[in-house]
């Protein structure tokens, strides 16, 4: 797919050379200075063609020589970011950021595979699509541009929190709750990365800018400062809304924040999320059931984890 593209683009360079030609033998006949702008726009079009195919043939080199649904990459998360209006991000270091935030997870998911994610820039993100790639990889689309670094950092992880969660296209009443682990996750990886960027950042000269990303986190959970409910209390006030509605963000960022120190205490934790979404959707009718098939399908080691949550949210699990 990726090649076909570089193809049709490296035929459209040569298309201004052509009309370039043609325009030597209308000289005489037409107007010369008419034909010398339309030859100064010509050339400005070359210029462009090119650098487009030089953005594309760096995407290239990101991807896999095979890539196919049983093909798995166990040692590293595969990222190809896509040319688009990035504005002054340049693609390598969108790609940078986005291997620093989902760091801050697979770094508790050692033995985790997942197939490779292409990145593309699109004002309908952020969103993770249901539908895959030609090669099995996830489509993820990031509304972001301009070197925003916090920005970029925060969507991207809660897009890739989805993968983790294995988000699926089904009907479900507790997908508030997959959306709140993954706000929870942007936070988590900001101000895991607030730490990192300190000392060991992509680049030396952007060690500076951790602070930033601490503030981002800072900023989104000041907004909630003045709320004082338990998670008990806030969900049993706004059950209805959360299951009527997944992605009704002042409620999901309310609750990731009561999340938050729950998952820094226990990093590990974030393992535990490879289980969700892999029962029957019957599951998904109730909060309790949904929790339940959960825990059940955890290894033994997350279950006291999982029980965890749902003691905050006023919920009793039973089994070992």
């Amino acid at each position: 797919m990726y090649i076909d593209r570089l193809h049709r683009l490296i035929a459209l360079t040569v298309l201004p050379f052509c009309l370039l030609n043609c325009c030597g033998h209308l000289l005489a006949d037409e107007d010369d200075a008419r034909l010398e702008k339309r030859v100064a726009e010509l050339e400005a079009e070359n210029v462009a063609l090119r650098k487009i195919i030089a953005d594309i043939q760096n995407a290239v080199k990101s991807v896999p020589d095979s890539v196919g649904p049983n093909s798995a990459d166990t040692t590293q998360l595969r990222i190809i970011v896509l040319p688009g209006d990035w504005g002054e991000s340049e693609l390598a270091d969108i790609k940078k950021v986005c291997e620093s935030a989902a760091a801050m997870l697979t770094t508790h998911l050692p033995a985790d595979g997942f197939a490779p994610i292409m990145v593309q820039r699109d004002k309908s993100g952020p969103i993770t699509l249901y539908r895959r790639g030609q090669g099995n990889e996830y489509i993820v689309k990031l509304d972001t541009s301009d070197r925003a670094w916090a920005q970029l950092a925060f969507q991207f992880a809660h897009e890739f929190c989805h993968v983790v969660c294995n988000y699926r296209d089904v009907t479900n009443q507790q997908l508030w709750f997959e959306e709140t682990l993954c706000e929870c996750a942007s936070l988590y990886a900001l101000r895991q990365m607030a730490v990192e960027w300190k000392t060991n950042a992509p680049y030396s000269n952007w060690k500076s800018y951790a602070s930033s990303l601490g503030d981002y986190a800072a900023d989104r959970i000041s907004t909630h400062a003045g709320h004082k409910d338990s998670i008990a209390q806030f969900y049993r006030d706004n059950q209805k809304e959360l299951d009527k509605s997944g992605t009704n963000r002042e409620l999901n960022t309310y609750l990731a924040i009561q999340l938050l120190p729950l998952f820094e205490a226990t990093p590990t934790a974030w393992q535990a999320l490879r289980y969700l979404n892999l029962g029957p959707a019957e599951e998904n009718v109730s909060f309790k059931a949904y929790l339940k098939g959960w825990h059940d399908r955890a290894p033994k080691k997350h279950r006291t984890f999982i029980r965890q949550i749902a003691t905050e949210f006023d919920l009793k699990l039973t089994g070992k």
